[in-house]
């Protein structure tokens, strides 16, 4: 078995990838993704080799691998809490925290000397010393890309920096011990006790989105002249650091409106006007929280170039989750795929087009799916692993086992015109628990590679084992 390559990436905190390669995020604590680019390259800068990793194979058998000290072809993914370099085609990530972070300055860029300098960000850490991570931007405008890649990761760098996530977690903790809700409550018992906390629950529920969605309106009323630039920003800021206790309380309410979306859906015909009215609220708070998008999603907009492959990564990760690929037979319709895929988003759906161009990158960046096309024309994403053989066989299994099963059951007067057998596409469907559109695909591959042959009555097609291939194979 191979040993790790020896450089800064290797060297970096340890991270762990999807079966996809995607960064796995700390959701925990609240990690959100906030910007990625590719292309990218880290260097260190400092004198000599960095120490290798304590789980690095080589040195733990005795020998040396040669010290690299600059890392290719990396993507960069900023997160409220790290910076995270991964190599795509070996599946090796790193991540620098940003509590290990002293500095993050922009270098490099077109200068006299140098018109065509590369754009870079010198991060001095605590724990790797002087890192350089440098942009070489896209394919088709590579040098003027780099440019805006570093300004934007630089500046997701230090807006995340400068909010702290990582210690949001506290924060939170002392906020919530300091609620008036569990303060005045405690001092009351009994009924008293639960109604006080609830009218105090909504109040500040109320004053925290207030907060967050007012920004500051003291500078506005004090009469000073402040820039709208600023106004601005202070509105963001204000509303990141109320954005955990808001989210939970959105939370809360999506929790709220499925609730009674069921209790719905089991009610009678009979609706009252109080019923309608409830149902009226319900749909003006839940067009409200899709116009606020809070749902923590990969969209084009953070992405950008990238943005097809993730989405692509993301999707693959969802069907092996639970393995729903593998239950549903190691295929599936793209109409089921793209169905499953946006109520699991709840909101920033994804459009048709998104899905396709999507399935198109699957084999080219080798997740162990892809697209395949039958030749009706229906589309559907399969498991690289999936074998038509292994598929004919064993619809031909079913096919001989349901003629012996007839055959048993025919009794002394029955005669040649009952019924002797074979499957249909509504009994595949039903034992393999596969749509009807999959289970005609799949007999049809079976029949055309001669495992199986079709008798077509008044009644419909039926598929029997083909004698032989079954001759043949003997």
């Amino acid at each position: 078995m191979a040993s790790r390559r020896w450089s800064p990436l290797t060297c970096l905190g340890k991270t762990t990838l999807s079966p996809s390669g995607l960064t796995q995020l700390e959701s925990e604590v609240g990690e959100v993704e906030t910007f990625v680019c590719t292309n990218c390259e880290l260097r260190y800068e400092g004198s000599g080799p960095l120490p290798k990793p304590v789980d690095d194979e080589a040195a733990a058998n005795g020998s040396s691998n040669a010290w690299t000290a600059v890392d290719v072809s990396l993507s960069c993914h900023i997160t409220t809490h790290r910076i995270v370099l991964v190599d795509e085609k070996e599946a090796i990530a790193g991540s620098i925290p940003y509590p290990l972070v002293q500095s993050a300055e922009g270098r490099g860029g077109p200068s006299f000397r140098s018109p065509k300098a590369s754009y870079k960000i010198e991060l001095i850490t605590l724990a790797w010393g002087e890192l350089l991570i440098v942009f070489r931007g896209g394919e088709r405008h590579p040098y003027s890309q780099s440019g805006k890649d570093r300004d934007a990761a630089l500046n997701a760098i230090n807006r995340a920096m400068k909010r702290k996530a990582w210690e949001e977690r506290q924060r939170q903790a002392e906020k919530d011990a300091s609620r008036p809700s569990n303060t005045i409550a405690a001092r009351k018992v009994g009924v008293d006790a639960i109604m006080t906390k609830n009218k105090l629950l909504l109040r500040e529920n109320a004053n925290l989105a207030e907060t967050a969605f007012g920004g500051n309106n003291n500078a506005a009323n004090s009469g000073g002249f402040v820039s709208k630039k600023k106004s601005n920003q202070e509105d963001i800021d204000a509303f990141m650091r109320e954005a955990t206790p808001l989210l939970k309380v959105i939370q809360k309410y999506t929790s709220t409106i499925e609730r009674e979306r069921k209790a719905a859906a089991l009610s009678t015909n009979h609706v009252h006007k109080d019923a309608s009215k409830q149902h009226n609220d319900t749909e003006k708070l839940v067009a409200m929280l899709e116009n606020m998008g809070m749902a923590s999603a990969l969209s084009e907009k953070q992405s950008g170039s990238m943005y097809h492959k993730q989405l692509a990564r993301q999707i693959v990760d969802f069907l092996r989750h639970n393995d729903k690929l593998n239950k549903a037979g190691g295929m599936m319709t793209l109409t089921d795929v793209y169905c499953l895929f946006n109520r699991a988003r709840g909101t920033n759906m994804i459009s048709p087009d998104d899905l396709l161009k999507a399935l198109n990158l699957m084999k080219v960046l080798g997740l162990g799916m892809s697209r395949r096309s039958f030749k009706s024309g229906v589309l559907v994403i399969q498991d690289d692993a999936f074998d038509d053989e292994v598929m004919a066989k064993k619809l031909a299994n079913l096919a001989s086992s349901s003629m012996k099963q007839k055959s048993e059951s025919l009794g002394a007067g029955a005669s040649f015109t009952d019924d002797v057998g074979g499957i249909t596409v509504i009994d595949v469907s039903r034992t393999l628990k596969i749509p009807a559109l999959l289970a005609n695909e799949q007999l049809q591959s079976a029949e055309h590679m001669g495992w199986l042959c079709r008798d077509i009555t008044i009644e419909g097609i039926r598929y029997f084992p083909n004698l032989f291939q079954e001759a043949a194979s003997c």
